[in-house]
């Protein structure tokens, strides 16, 4: 499967999660602010109508005016509108109280991801840390795999790797207002200079995500010229001169030379 196609089933299932949910047990949902409700009064067409819940719990209804229904079941909400119009205004009145339309809340994600925005909580409220990426499409290649920041709506935060994330921590329950922020790899626009006896020398950028060591970046490089000395190849990092043996080092396999960014690297020639 596709990425894209992957990234649209895991939004299509977030978004059809509060549809699911509802349609299974809509009576006992507890009504909230942002939540669009409709209103069927039986042979009272007049009375029927389409209200939006108001941050307040409130919601205006024809003839009784506001009533807050937020923090209350739409069975319970039902049950009190039904109460109110037999009150004052109706001989056994008989409803319906649904919901059209679902409050939905977010987290957003930002920073080095493929797809940063908002992501939708499902209206079980059950979001946690590694769908949320998922659902941006994961890390973007320049991102930090060590320095993923949650910080939550309280103001607290908590960092965490990537590999993290794929285990125990992926496991851990996002909130409404909850930002996920991945930072940039600390190496983005680093480079390590080779120059001297190889086919190409240059700069070459820093990977974003492992260590780059000698060998390998003279691979990178081109490798080494017929002309070059194998023995005599200096790293110059800071102004501190080190003299490597090529040579021995590509032999042994297992002693890595790790470069940093900004060294540079001079094969000498070979003298004849």
């Amino acid at each position: 499967m596709c990425v894209n196609r992957l990234f649209a089933f895991i939004l299509m299932w977030v978004l059809a999660v509060p549809a699911l949910a509802a349609g299974k047990d809509e009576e006992s949902y507890i009504l909230r602010p942002n939540d669009t409700i409709s209103l069927d009064v039986y042979g009272e067409k007049d009375l029927s109508s389409q209200i939006n819940i108001l941050k307040t719990g409130q919601a205006s209804f024809p003839l009784i005016g506001s009533v807050k229904v937020g923090g209350l079941t739409v069975a319970a909400a039902a049950e009190m509108i039904r109460a109110l119009y037999a009150k004052d205004y109706l001989v056994e009145p008989k409803l319906s109280l649904t919901v059209d339309q679902y409050a939905v809340d977010f987290i957003s994600v930002i920073g080095a991801v493929n797809l940063p925005g908002q992501v939708p909580i499902p209206l079980t409220g059950h979001l946690d840390l590694a769908s949320a990426i998922a659902t941006v499409r994961g890390l973007a290649e320049n991102a930090d795999v060590n320095d993923i920041q949650l910080v939550r709506e309280s103001g607290s935060s908590s960092s965490f790797s990537m590999d993290s994330i794929s285990g125990p921590s992926g496991r851990i329950q996002l909130a409404a207002g909850d930002r996920i922020i991945v930072k940039e790899s600390a190496f983005v626009g680093k480079t390590v200079t080779i120059l001297g006896q190889v086919s190409k020398p240059g700069p070459l950028s820093f990977p974003f995500k492992s260590r780059l060591d000698l060998v390998k970046a003279i691979a990178l490089a081109g490798g080494l010229t017929e002309l070059a000395n194998p023995k005599k190849v200096s790293v110059n990092r800071k102004g501190k001169i080190t003299i490597v043996d090529f040579k021995a080092l590509s032999q042994a396999g297992d002693r890595p030379f790790l470069l940093e960014p900004d060294d540079i690297v001079t094969v000498a020639e070979r003298l004849f």
